[in-house]
């Protein structure tokens, strides 16, 4: 299950699935009921092969949901419970959002047991930690056709997302049509807009499924699609044509001393609150290019009448503006964080924090309701553990103690729990009895101002998520020793001197930074999070390829509770599985992919060329700008093999994960899989080699296939039990210094995995 309930107890047994399988309703359903019931019995057939045609039974009894509005609202109520037992099912909710919600945990819980489809027994209850969890989809650098959103909210569905943050305008592409101004969409799109039919469409087809979508119109700068139609509202005189630059912050932005900007902001405000109708409207507000402003002598003098002392103070003024305006239509105004100002109103503002995860702490401190996309930017193509390391309310590194560094010590540390080791890190600061700690592990720190220390002995206590730990070490040299009791159990404590101000040749004093825990109300404002996924370098083709399944583990983390979602070994078993459940829905992550690379290899190649793309992934985010020549455009095609490669290559991390286990374990089953692949690679690359000699695209890659099977031919004799000669870790060596690099934009995954099993037995013997 993804995300993971609150509250979760597996029973004995299980409800076998019939053709017959049957729903009783305690009320009668809403029309958004019945459309989630026809899904839930169309997706169940796709799972069991089942055809629920005359369905006689009666197992599951829907109780209690309340006929909601049809558009869903921050605040509503999510939660629902869930009991499936031996002989019937009860599926609880106070709300049609429950109902939804409990409908898909229980499509996840569908397995074959015993040979046959069936629920488990199970006893849940369930509801989200934030209200606000979000996908931000860009159309307007690449656009992005309806049936692509349409798919897309079918998945953030999937994974309790309700906040379709949408993307619509930028100095690439005006989105939407408008009645009121219509070379908006006209002359700032190139033709590709959505209808206001089609807008209504899909605010109707979110709502069905408890999305809310909240439209995004970018002001005063990314303005250049507007301009283009309407020259006389920007800071520098025209004409203007639509940018086709993808990547970059450009000049174009609109005048705020232009008294007409305002009624026609008022206008198009009025139009567009007629198609969305949740309560929040972003105004973007983001990157703002002030070179117009600071040439344009009238905007100047208007700065100095009205003791503007900057750039800031001007996008401030406008905002204030703008957001009486917004007021006046009955929304909130959100904004991305560099709209943060003292003269905003105290009311009717929201902050998106994507510059700093402490301007998200800072926007509640102010009384701000604030939603953090900082770490959520799916577009930087970070694993998934990075992304699942990430919680709102938690800041890495940050403490609310002094750093004293001219006075500490870094001890590398293990709490162990029966045969398990958590490990981490433990920092004192201060000389003599006088000392504060900061205890790292499981990425977060922990700031303690209150230590007693007796010469050798320190005894303090630290709050976390399963209650209070009780700390009593005994440093003992350069290491320490002791126990971490929480409640009724007592978890020995080991850890050895790394660094310190008296340990030169150590590790460094890791940065922490001082901040004040957020009071109870002021947690309040945090109101959750968004995944952003920006198309600077991704199109319709490649688009869900980048998202999914990997925003579910975002998904997870605003929604479960923050002690259930540290497990990254089980996180990645769970998201595999995801990425089987989109699929079955109709998502294209995985078959788009594959059609890349069907248009460069044909029948005889495309098998070994999709296995060997199966292994790599795409590199960096700004290594990739190297590619194109001279610079990237939104007309430039994305059809190479690192559009084909996947943001995070699963397979391969599987197969790091089996390398860890096989060199612990001596597993003789692991060891048959991992040198089954090291057999395949070999081959692998000898099929492909005709396809590198005659394929430009594909010999981008030809390096990694290379320098794959010759670390496959090294790592087979140490599964095999021979011993490396000299020559053997000499051109070892080489490889992997070779191998480290990227090629056509793309890493090979599997990398740190053959390192490791190859240098264990190098340094072994």
């Amino acid at each position: 299950v993804m995300p993971l309930p609150s509250e979760l107890e597996f029973g004995k047994g299980s409800l076998r699935i019939t053709e017959n399988f049957g729903i009783n309703f305690d009320t009668p359903p809403n029309p958004k009921i019945e459309k989630a019931i026809d899904r839930f019995y169309k997706e169940l057939a796709l799972k069991t092969g089942l055809s629920f045609t005359q369905i006689s039974g009666s197992e599951l009894q829907i109780k209690n949901p309340e006929l909601s509005d049809n558009v869903p609202r921050l605040g509503d109520n999510e939660s629902y419970t869930l009991t499936i037992g031996n002989a019937d099912i009860t599926l609880s909710a106070t709300s049609d959002t429950g109902i939804l919600y409990g409908l898909e945990t229980l499509l996840q819980l569908v397995e074959k047991i015993d040979a046959q489809w069936a629920f488990p027994v199970v006893s849940l209850k369930d509801s989200p930690e934030f209200p606000w969890r979000g996908l931000m989809i860009d159309v307007s650098r690449h656009w992005i056709p309806k049936e692509v959103v349409l798919r897309n909210l079918d998945a953030m569905a999937k994974v309790k997302m309700n906040v379709f943050h949408w993307h619509l305008s930028d100095y690439q592409g005006f989105r939407v049509e408008s009645k009121k101004f219509p070379k908006l969409h006209e002359m700032g799109s190139h033709g590709n807009y959505y209808t206001q039919e089609d807008i209504k469409e899909v605010v109707n087809y979110a709502a069905d499924r408890g999305i809310r979508i909240i439209p995004e119109f970018d002001v005063p700068g990314h303005t250049t699609s507007w301009l283009a139609g309407y020259p006389e509202l920007a800071s520098a005189p025209g004409p203007y044509v639509l940018d086709t630059i993808a990547l970059g912050i450009l000049r174009p932005v609109m005048d705020p001393t232009n008294p007409k900007l305002y009624n026609f902001l008022d206008e198009f405000i009025a139009e567009m609150v007629t198609l969305f109708p949740d309560d929040y409207f972003h105004i973007g507000g983001d990157e703002v290019m002030a070179t117009d402003w600071e040439e344009n002598k009238n905007i100047q003098q208007y700065m100095e009448e009205n003791q503007l002392a900057n750039s800031h103070e001007l996008q401030a003024h406008f905002n204030q503006r703008l957001q009486k305006i917004i007021a006046k239509n009955g929304k909130i105004m959100l904004g991305w964080d560099e709209i943060l100002h003292p003269d905003l109103p105290d009311e009717g503002i929201a902050i998106q924090a994507w510059r700093s995860h402490k301007v998200l702490w800072e926007s509640a401190r102010n009384g701000y309701d604030a939603v953090l996309s900082k770490g959520y930017y799916l577009d930087h193509k970070k694993s998934a553990s990075e992304y699942y390391s990430i919680h709102p309310k938690v800041i890495k590194g940050a403490v609310n103690i002094e750093i004293d560094s001219m006075n500490w010590a870094a001890y590398k540390s293990n709490i162990y729990f029966d045969e398990s080791a958590i490990g981490g890190h433990i920092y004192l600061f201060g000389k003599d009895d006088d000392i504060q700690i900061v205890m790292n592990f499981m990425e977060e720190s922990t700031g303690i101002a209150e230590v007693e220390k007796k010469g050798n002995k320190i005894n303090f206590t630290n709050k976390i998520d399963f209650g209070t730990m009780k700390v009593s070490i005994e440093m003992k040299g350069d290491s320490i020793v002791g126990l971490s009791s929480i409640g009724l159990f007592d978890l020995k404590l080991k850890g050895v001197k790394t660094g310190g101000s008296d340990f030169p040749e150590g590790d460094p004093l890791p940065k922490f930074d001082k901040i004040e825990p957020l009071t109870e109300e002021q947690s309040l404002h945090i109101l959750g999070g968004e995944a952003c996924m920006w198309t600077e370098m991704v199109d319709s083709v490649t688009l869900e390829s980048r998202i999914w399944p990997k925003a579910a583990v975002i998904a997870e983390k605003l929604w479960s509770p923050q002690e259930l979602t540290k497990d990254d070994e089980d996180m990645y078993r769970r998201l595999m599985l995801m990425s089987d459940e989109l699929e079955l829905i109709g998502l294209q992550h995985k078959s788009n992919q594959a059609s890349i690379l069907k248009g460069m290899a044909g029948k005889e190649y495309l098998t070994a060329l999709n296995f060997l793309v199966d292994y790599l992934q795409e590199g960096a985010f700004a290594n990739r700008l190297s590619l194109y020549d001279p610079t990237l455009y939104t007309f430039t095609p994305l059809d190479g093999i690192v559009d084909a490669a996947s943001a995070e290559s699963y397979p391969a991390y599987v197969f790091n994960k089996n390398v860890d286990h096989w060199l612990e374990s001596k597993d003789e089953k692991l060891k048959e899989s991992i040198e089954s692949l090291l057999r395949q690679w070999i081959d692998n690359h000898e099929q492909l080699g005709p396809l590198f000699d005659h394929n430009a695209k594909v010999e981008m890659i030809q390096a990694h296939s290379d320098h794959l099977a010759k670390l496959s031919t090294i790592a087979l004799k140490i599964t095999g039990g021979k011993a490396l000669d000299e020559n053997d870790i000499s051109n070892f060596e080489a490889i992997i210094k070779e191998a480290q690099n990227e090629y056509g934009g793309t890493v090979l995954a599997v990398l740190p995995g053959l390192e490791k099993m190859i240098r264990s037995a190098s340094q072994t013997e």
